[in-house]
Formats: structure tokens, sequence, C-alpha cells
């Protein structure tokens, strides 16, 4: 019997389209990436050549020359002869720094850091001097007035990172020196015009002014008042009508004829009730004379009272506050009451 080779079945028409599908899927994703790629590469270069351009900018503004890396012996030499200024002055030029260190000795070189966005300087400076010699003389100059501030003075190696450093976020940016060029001098104080006031100028303390004599009589501000408010007129008549120690005090249900400088000018009635708060008492009265039911609150330390007088005292002697109340809705008892009888 002859050998028969196995067949397999032929892929169909659909089998054929969905690969070449998925095949035109991935070489579009392929693309993609590839300019994706592209694009990463030319904004790389974009970004080099710009940092290039402006280190050659900076070394052509220094003198065209680039400077040689000081070693960390050079770099020693000039922290021994640099002193760390702080709080310094917002406004502060590096002339001015000059000018206020130069009785310590021959300045090299005067540098105020700035923040690398603003450009604003971050409020501390350093001060090279020519020999090591002169930086004792310098520290002499701690906490003196400069620009209306107390600057601190101390060793560059006490100093060497400042506060703003030490996180690596703040890069200096501008470094203003005694050597920079009348433009930039005249730039630096075109910008420091526009505010030329100190921002925490030494402002010297208000000050105190004592209590006159008169409010430091006595136990407080009330004991005072109670003593100098109310006139003498006034005085006596709350002494006298209205002290729980006086004899004459007014009681509860007495009758009582006050007189005003204004109408009524005269109005009598049965008190009722006393409120004795020192200058600010009062009482009420209520008018049963002429039967017409009227209530009046006075207060003895106002200037419409001129007279309170006494008619009559309460029988016995004293009446409950109840019982007036009560007598309110009463007006003939009221009117007894008024006459001097009891019932």
């Amino acid at each position: 019997m002859a050998d028969v080779e196995p067949t397999q079945p032929l892929p169909t028409a659909s089998e054929d389209g969905q690969v070449n599908l998925n095949e035109e899927d991935d070489s579009k994703e392929i693309m993609l990436m590839k300019q994706r790629v592209e694009e990463m590469e030319r904004e790389a270069k974009k970004l080099r050549e710009m940092q290039a351009a402006a280190e050659k900018a900076a070394d052509t503004s220094e003198g065209g020359e680039s400077a040689p890396m000081d070693t960390e012996e050079d770099k020693n030499l000039i922290d021994s002869r640099s002193v760390y200024v702080g709080n310094v002055d917002y406004g502060a030029t590096p002339e001015e720094i000059q000018g206020h260190f130069q009785s310590c000795g021959t300045i090299n070189r005067v540098t105020i850091l700035c923040d690398k966005f603003t450009g604003h300087p971050k409020g501390y400076a350093y001060v090279e001097f020519a020999e090591s010699e002169h930086v004792d003389a310098a520290l002499s100059m701690d906490n003196s007035l400069f620009r209306g501030r107390l600057i601190k003075v101390r060793r560059d190696q006490e100093d060497a990172v400042a506060p703003e450093e030490d996180t690596g976020e703040d890069i200096v940016d501008t470094v203003g020196t005694v050597r920079m060029g009348a433009d930039e001098a005249a730039a630096r104080r075109a910008q420091t015009a526009a505010y030329p006031f100190s921002k925490s100028a030494l402002v010297p303390p208000t000050p105190s002014i004592p209590p006159p004599p008169r409010a430091n009589v006595g136990r407080g501000l009330m004991e005072y008042l109670h003593k100098t408010l109310p006139t003498p007129e006034k005085q006596a008549m709350l002494t006298e009508l209205f002290s729980r120690r006086s004899p004459k005090q007014l009681m509860p249900g007495s009758v009582v004829t006050v007189t005003l400088e204004h109408a009524p000018t005269t109005f009598t009635g049965v008190l009722i009730a006393i409120r004795r708060r020192g200058i600010d008492t009062s009482f009420v009265l209520r008018n049963i004379v002429q039967r017409t039911g009227v209530e009046m609150q006075f207060f003895v330390n106002s200037p419409h009272v001129k007279e309170i007088k006494l008619e009559q005292k309460p029988p016995k002697g004293r009446m409950r506050r109840a019982k007036l109340f009560y007598l309110r809705t009463a007006p003939d008892k009221m009117s007894v009451l008024a006459a001097g009888r009891s019932r």
C-alpha cells in the first residue's frame, strides 16, 4: 500500500485577513514609538545646545576665558580669608558692603548670592580679604548696623553652606562683586530704587503713657466712677435714700414724689420696686393718686431727676413686693394704701 502524505487544511480567507490586520496594528505602534523617540532626542539636543550657549555666555561675561578649576587647597585658602555676612538687606550693593568692611583690611571680592528663578538676593553675602589676618577684624563687626539691620558675621568655614543651599534646590544665579561694571551697578540701583525703604527697619517702640493718678486710687475703675461720676447732690441722695445702712432709706410701699426737669414735672406714686446698682440705681413708681394706673421707672443718677421726696412711709414699716404687684389690679386697694389706711 503506497504511503500517503498528510495534508493540512489551507487557511481560509477570513483567517488571512485577521493576520494582516494584526500585523498592520503592530507596525503602526512601532512607528509611533519611533516618532516619540525621535522627538525626545530632538528635545534633548535642544536642551544641550541651550545649556552650552548659556555656559558660553557666562564665560564671555567673565572675560572670555574659562577659569581653571580650583583645587581643594585653593578653596581652603580662600575660605580662610573669607567671612560670611548674614541678615543683609535685600537692596544692598557690593559697593556698600565693601565700604562697611573697608576698615578691616584690603578686600579682594564681595559676593552676593541671588535666587536662580527670581533673581532676588538671598539676604547674605561673602567677603574675601587679601590676608587672613583681616578676618579677625571683620568678626568684631558682628551685630553691627548696616542699612538699618543688625548683620551677622561668621567665619566662612562655619557657614560654608547657607540654609538655602542645604536642599540643593536653590542655585547661585548672580554673583555681584566690587569689580562689576558701571552699567550693572546702575541697573542694580534702578532695581532697588522702586522700594527705597528697608523692609526690616529698626522702629523705636512707642513710649508707654502711665495712667492718671486718680485712676489708680481705689480698687478699680468702677470704684473710681462711683466716686467721681455722680454730682454731690446725687451722691447725697444715693447715700440717704437708697443705702441699706441709712435710717431714711426708701422701702417698698412708700409714697414718693419725683420732680423732673421735663414733663411730667411732678410724678407721685407708690414705690413697688428698687434696683440698687450703685450709680445705676433705679426704682419704679405706680401712679395711684390720679387713679390713672401709670408706672414709670426713674434712674437716680439721671440728669433729668431734680428731687426725690418721701411723702409717706409704708404701713407697718414694710410691705412685700409680691403684695404690691398683686395690688396692681386693684386700684381701690391701692388708693386706700396711699391714704394711709390698712385693710
